[in-house]
């Protein structure tokens, strides 16, 4: 049976499993926690990264004087920054922002876009409201969302949401690193499920879309809050309405596209307390949460959280004839031989590694590659060997394989296909085969002969010079011998027809052992 070489090298998809971009949060890091220097007497919470500072809220030291005296009025959460390094560590210092657009009111959290330079901040949406050490996001208070921007370099009030209203809360915002796509809660009546729910909203011209709800996946009957967008596929928030308790715990979901996957428990963050408001910084290796858990400075404490890379390795070995995955497909991965258990081999790889991986299965074409985890998100790595089912004096043609008139020498065009043979011939290392050149019928039967034994000796010394023994690899030359179709000598044809003529093919002689 003749196939066209082409084919088994041409791009197809993963058909087991499509590449999803929404690859679990939490198959992609392990979670370490640390204290942080943050914190205070009181509450500290809130964090969130905003160029290369760490902004949350806390009290003032006359305010904390206050609470530990007893007295609640006028008191408010206000915002402070912290310097942090490139990772998102945070350094010493600690400065008030936006006083003047937060006085008399309760400041934060915030989300910045670097892209849009904005920056959405929460405030309460009333003055002088009663409040003493509690959570804030438990606080009976109204909240809105105000967007800032740097103008001549300060921090000013430029806008607010267009869903901001004294009847309901809208607050805690995380913005996409496009700032085309707003995350955040909502208590308002007619559109949630109970409690307060996480919300998105779309800015299209300029113009922000309608608040949606994100349904039931994510929101319940009870309260959802402090959404967090991570590099736009992953929504980290939190929820007492999944647990028993009131308690406040921290989940993740992929997104895909309209498509939410895979709730899934922070367990290695969450505590018996309240757990909150985890942000990551865009570098990946750092991260900040809130928790009032024992063992704490305050109320509500920030923690640092280090964050070590995974990578889930799923890959499957393909028959091209049947479209269907092997079972206990035999492979070489890093060098060790493996039997895949099922279809879907495993395994969790490093960072910064690559890994050759190839099918070693007795009568089939098989596969190799190089799965590398070098600059690579972390998360699943799905892919795929492609095999194929083969017998003995089985031809192939090669396509694109080009020679200038009356010339044997290898083309640059040609080197490219003849590297794919090095590469079957690699995968397949006890095989044999015989590479033949053919030429169509212009010109005498012995001047053709010799034309193409030449090229066919040309390709097979490319090959060997590529590594391949030259005791695996037969050249032989066809002439016009073996036409494909009608266009023999003195038959008018196009130059389409003899150029299918014009043909390199490989055939299988022997292959293990046989």
């Amino acid at each position: 049976m003749k196939r066209v070489l082409l084919f088994l090298f041409a791009f197809v998809p993963m058909l087991v499993f499509a590449q999803q971009e929404c690859v679990y949060f939490k198959k992609m890091v392990n979670l370490e926690t640390e204290k942080t220097n943050l914190n205070t007497t009181q509450s500290d919470f809130g964090p969130g990264f905003v160029g290369d500072e760490l902004w949350y809220s806390a009290y003032t030291d006359e305010e904390i004087e206050k609470l530990n005296s007893g007295s609640g009025k006028k008191i408010y959460y206000n915002l402070y920054s912290t310097p942090t390094d490139e990772k998102g560590n945070v350094k010493s210092g600690k400065s008030a922002m936006l006083a003047e657009a937060s006085e008399g009111y309760h400041a934060g959290p915030v989300s910045y876009c670097e892209a849009t330079g904005e920056l959405f901040v929460t405030l309460s949406n009333f003055d002088n409201p009663v409040i003493r050490n509690k959570v804030y996001q438990k606080a009976d208070i109204r909240l809105k969302i105000i967007i800032a921007q740097k103008v001549n370099g300060e921090w000013q009030k430029t806008g607010e949401l267009p869903f901001n209203d004294p009847a309901y809360s809208v607050g805690h915002p995380s913005i996409t690193a496009t700032g085309d796509t707003l995350y955040f809660v909502s208590d308002i009546p007619e559109k949630g499920l109970g409690g307060t729910d996480i919300y998105r909203s779309v800015r299209t011209n300029g113009t922000w879309g309608e608040m949606e709800n994100m349904g039931s996946e994510i929101n319940t009957d009870k309260n959802e809050m402090f959404p967090f967008i991570y590099k736009g596929k992953f929504l980290i928030f939190a929820s007492n309405g999944r647990g028993a308790g009131d308690d406040l715990n921290m989940y993740n979901v992929g997104l895909f596209g309209d498509n939410i996957s895979g709730v899934a428990e922070l367990t290695e963050l969450n505590s018996a307390g309240d757990d909150f408001g985890f942000v990551i910084h865009p570098e990946g290796e750092v991260g900040y949460y809130c928790s009032n858990k024992e063992g704490g400075m305050g109320s509500d404490d920030i923690y640092k959280v280090l964050l070590e890379g995974l990578y889930h390795l799923e890959l499957v070995v393909m028959d091209r004839k049947t479209m269907q995955p092997m079972e206990n497909a035999n492979i070489t991965f890093d060098g060790v031989a493996e039997t895949i258990a099922g279809t879907v081999f495993k395994k969790v790889l490093k960072e910064n590694e690559s890994y050759p991986v190839a099918s070693n299965i007795d009568g089939y074409m098989n596969d190799s590659k190089t799965i590398s985890t070098v600059g690579k998100p972390f998360g699943v790595l799905r892919d795929t060997l492609w095999v194929e089912k083969v017998e003995v004096r089985q031809k192939f043609v090669m396509e694109n394989i080009y020679y200038d008139f009356d010339k044997w020498n290898i083309l640059p065009e040609s080197e490219v296909e003849l590297d794919k043979l090095v590469k079957v011939m690699k995968d397949n290392p006890d095989w044999k085969v015989e590479l033949g050149s053919h030429t169509d019928c212009r010109g005498s039967d012995a001047y053709n002969q010799i034309l193409s034994q030449k090229r066919s000796d040309s390709a097979v010394g490319y090959i060997v010079n590529k590594g391949i023994e030259a005791d695996r690899i037969i050249a032989k030359g066809y002439g016009e011998s073996q036409l494909v179709n009608h266009c023999d000598d003195g038959v008018p044809c196009s130059k389409e027809d003899h150029r299918k003529n014009r043909r390199t093919e490989f055939t299988i002689l022997e292959m293990n052992g046989n």
